[in-house]
């Protein structure tokens, strides 16, 4: 049991252990958790999850919706992951539920996602909520979050990432992923490869389901000038990538919800979603930073960057070790930037010891120290990798 919420995060933050996804709803049932849960939505995806939830809980909070979404990893604090009308949840909360419920946690041996999965669906359940948005972890039939029953589920995309935990091969991913769709229920994807659609059509067929499909929209301009319906928007200070994760959500929002237009267009532009391409300021220099965490969320930057013309660049990197780092650093390195290839203090962040100094690679061991090499240099900086790395480079932009 704990007195204060500090302990207690730490505490959450400690549990990695692992189990099933049917070993957890048994301890859901065993706490007289809900699961089945007034209008949940479910998204699932390798990119744009959270930018398409906030994106839809937006929307709903624009026409009077009260919602709750539950997100990961967070960006800020631990209570992020867990909100209500974007305001996350109160350490007295926080505090409450993990104290509620620490004998079973220690009983039963969850880990830390499924710990917030168990105290989200318990303060959802508590509160008179519209909507709650729930974005998966890790994949998606095994995910713990897929306890829920949803009455939407949607993919954003699906690309390779995470093979340790999903398989080797986009088929698996994809296997992994569909896992979501569920009897009678909507299905949205705004997923444009002909191949993986197929595949998530017939897991629609099976269970009976209609899928809807996002049709892609060429963007090539800066600002991002997009229209939905009869409805135009503008997006600025944003990635390229959120036109369709824009569009998903506004898909989504519209099987369940009468869009109005001028609300939803507010609602759009003026959403925002930290650490997805989000300027901030270093000394008297504009720097931005974009969780772009794996090979295509690389891509999706560097569109960004050349849609904007951004010119003498220099991207401060770092991922986890389990990533494509290479992959990815070969991709930033082709494009010509200069990369300040760095770590930080995390059990899972990248080794620099296999990297050398080269053309237009410069490894430093420290965050700061590269920031300020790329600022003495007078270069557009990007900061960019493991959205672990992204959360402690933005905290300290921000003290």
């Amino acid at each position: 049991m704990f007195d204060c919420v500090e302990d207690a995060i730490s505490y959450i933050e400690s549990k990695r252990n692992k189990r099933s996804i049917d070993a957890f709803r048994e301890t859901l049932n065993k706490c007289g958790i809900l699961m089945k849960q007034k209008n949940m939505i479910h998204i699932a995806g390798t990119n744009g999850k959270g930018s398409t939830v906030n994106y839809l809980r937006s929307i709903l909070n624009a026409h009077g919706y009260k919602v709750g979404t539950f997100t990961s990893p967070y960006l800020i604090c631990h209570n992020d992951r867990i909100r209500v009308d974007d305001e996350p949840i109160s350490d007295e909360e926080l505090l409450k539920y993990i104290n509620k419920y620490y004998d079973v946690i220690e009983e039963d041996g969850l880990s830390m996602f499924e710990i917030d999965v168990l105290i989200m669906l318990a303060y959802f359940e508590a509160l008179d909520l519209d909507y709650r948005i729930i974005e998966t972890g890790i994949g998606g039939l095994h995910d713990k979050t897929n306890v829920i029953d949803p009455i939407v589920s949607a993919i954003t995309n699906i690309g390779m990432d995470h093979q340790e935990q999903l398989g080797e091969s986009i088929y698996d991913i994809i296997n992994e992923k569909m896992g979501i769709i569920k009897p009678n229920q909507i299905f949205v994807t705004s997923e444009a490869k002909g191949t993986i659609l197929a595949r998530l059509q017939e897991q629609c067929d099976v269970q009976g389901v209609m899928m809807h499909v996002v049709p892609e929209y060429q963007v090539s301009r800066y600002p991002f000038h997009f229209r939905y319906r009869n409805m135009a928007f503008t997006l600025e200070n944003q990635g390229i990538y959120q036109v369709t994760n824009a569009r998903l959500a506004l898909t989504i929002a519209s099987k369940l919800i009468c869009l109005d237009s001028t609300l939803t267009t507010d609602a759009i532009e003026n959403a925002s979603w930290k650490g997805r391409y989000e300027t901030l300021v270093y000394k008297d220099k504009k720097v931005d930073i974009d969780g772009a965490h794996n090979v295509p969320g690389v891509e999706a930057l560097i569109q960004t960057l050349k849609v904007k013309k951004e010119h003498n660049v220099a991207i401060i990197f770092s991922s986890l070790r389990e990533k494509d780092t290479d992959e990815m650093l070969e991709m930033l390195l082709k494009e010509g930037y200069v990369v300040y290839l760095t770590t930080f203090n995390d059990d899972r962040a990248m080794d620099l010891s296999q990297y050398k100094s080269r053309d237009n690679l410069v490894v430093v061991e420290r965050f700061e120290e590269a920031l300020k090499a790329a600022y003495i240099k007078n270069y557009h900086i990007v900061i960019t990798g493991s959205l672990h790395f992204i959360s402690k480079a933005r905290k300290y932009l921000t003290i």
